[in-house]
């Protein structure tokens, strides 16, 4: 059809080219070419134009004057124009009317009916006017593709087999709506169990994910597509059309938000993690926890300024109340906010990594167990305990990552020796003691030190300094050292003194 449609204009153009050229003939008859281009009855989308066009040829020894006008009998939320409205053909010139039929986004009206009126005057004479009337008659497409309204037809093209009475919108419905669910099972018990055979078969997991994701969206929107199809065939008033598509595409906008959702969490993210496991870059490390979190909220929020928008409301102003809104949330959530940002500079700063041992402030050595985005959470390695918090503390407190640079740490054992012992006496046994020990380091840069640190009280006071493999053996080790301190001492007759105080009571003099 749009073929010969297409030819059958070619020809009218040529003859609009060739006609001007043929020679005059006094005797010939005169006459008005009127042909109408294509079809006089045209379907439109919602948010879409379909154009009408006309072909007049003036074959009289005389100029008209062309008015086109119309006379619409139906058709709210349509627009049409005329090209030219009007215009001037003088003899032998020829021109194509056109009319373009738009409908709105919101169209609630099913068709537009129209009348077009051709009212040719002459120019050179008081003769009657020459008046032509042609059609054009544009019929609503739905939104999304669905049977048009109204159409007692099967999957939209097909008759209803069934002789009368069970031939009507009804029983078409019926008839309409099990082979839609027929489909639907079809699909999901036949079609979906062959494609995971397929995908079981491939090297990567990425395929079996995708379509673990898919396989329900399929089969709701095979179920939602087949109702909305069969709903379309019954006799449905403008309302009710309306309220229809409008839930249809509420219910595609969210099948489709939560398809990318999914995807995206649980398809990109995890190729991004693995991707991020093999690299030796850490940015993407700290970047990917960063987008997996913000990314999955972005699309929620998009969804749901895709629905508003389905509904007709002005976005601008919406956006406009979200941002006043955001002002002042911002000022009643100024804690949560601050953990939020928090949470992100911990990813992106990177001052700890989960699994990493710190110090708090308070004294609490803890291993990291997850890094969010309002708080993080931490077990107590001494008391058992976890303990939750705030990101905005651990930002601004002074913590002690015992992970980094290494696991490896330097520890210390202070012991008092009374006055009078020998000094590299006691500097030598406290080295062997330290050398012995199998936990302690003895690498370059790493070796055991004794220093005299100070004269105390009662005791002269030493340190021995020494470095361990693992920080969380420090205190193990240093128990041990100081063990065999005391047992060398006590055989070598070096006395570790107590704290003791002399008190001399002086005598008052007698009368």
């Amino acid at each position: 059809m749009k073929g010969r449609r297409g030819l059958s204009f070619s020809i009218l153009a040529v003859a609009c080219l060739l006609i001007p050229l043929l020679p005059a003939d006094p005797a010939h008859a005169q006459t008005m070419t009127f042909i109408q281009i294509g079809e006089s009855y045209k379907e439109c989308a919602p948010a879409e134009s379909v154009e009408f066009k006309w072909f007049l040829y003036n074959d009289y020894d005389t100029a008209f004057l062309l008015q086109v006008s119309l006379n619409v009998t139906s058709g709210i939320g349509w627009t049409s124009e005329i090209d030219q409205p009007i215009t001037v053909l003088d003899y032998r010139e020829s021109a194509i009317v056109t009319l373009t039929v738009s409908a709105d986004s919101d169209v609630t009206s099913r068709d537009v009916n129209q009348s077009v009126i051709f009212r040719l005057t002459d120019l050179n004479s008081t003769s009657p006017d020459i008046i032509m009337v042609s059609y054009a008659d544009t019929k609503l497409i739905p939104v999304w593709g669905v049977i048009a309204p109204g159409k007692n037809k099967l999957l939209g093209r097909f008759d209803n087999p069934l002789p009368e009475p069970f031939d009507t919108n009804y029983f078409t419905f019926g008839i309409n709506l099990m082979i839609w669910a027929g489909i639907a099972l079809f699909v999901a018990f036949i079609v979906q169990p062959v494609a995971h055979l397929i995908t079981k078969r491939t090297k990567s997991d990425i395929d079996d994910r995708v379509l673990k994701i898919l396989k329900m969206p399929i089969f709701v929107l095979i179920v939602v597509f087949g109702l909305v199809s069969s709903l379309t065939i019954l006799p449905l008033t403008d309302s009710e059309v309306a309220f229809v598509f409008n839930i249809y595409g509420i219910a595609l906008i969210m099948i489709l938000t939560f398809v990318v959702y999914k995807i995206f969490k649980e398809v990109l993210v995890y190729v991004g993690k693995r991707w991020a496991s093999r690299t030796n870059t850490e940015i993407d490390d700290v970047l990917i926890p960063v987008v997996d979190k913000v990314g999955g909220l972005i699309i929620l929020v998009f969804g749901g300024v895709a629905i508003v928008s389905y509904l007709g409301y002005d976005i601008t102003f919406l956006l406009a109340g979200v941002g006043v809104g955001g002002l002042v949330i911002a000022f009643a959530a100024q804690d949560v906010l601050s953990n939020f940002f928090s949470g992100i500079m911990l990813l992106l700063d990177r001052p700890f990594v989960e699994g990493d041992f710190i110090t708090l402030t308070s004294g609490e050595v803890c291993r990291v167990e997850r890094i969010g985005i309002r708080s993080t959470r931490l077990y107590d390695t001494l008391a058992n305990n976890l303990i939750v918090l705030p990101n905005n503390k651990l930002v601004n407190d002074k913590l002690v990552n015992l992970t980094e640079p290494t696991n490896e740490t330097i520890h210390e054992v202070v012991v008092g020796v009374a006055y009078g012992t020998d000094v590299s006496k006691v500097e030598k046994l406290m080295m062997d003691i330290a050398m012995n020990n199998k936990d302690v380091l003895r690498g370059a840069g790493k070796e055991p030190v004794v220093r005299f640190n100070s004269f105390g009280e009662s005791s002269l006071e030493f340190k021995l300094y020494f470095w361990v493999g693992d920080f969380t053996a420090k205190y193990r080790v240093a128990h041990e050292l100081r063990k065999e301190i005391d047992r060398k001492f006590s055989t070598s007759g070096i006395e570790i003194p107590f704290p003791q105080r002399t008190i001399y009571i002086k005598e008052s003099p007698k009368k």
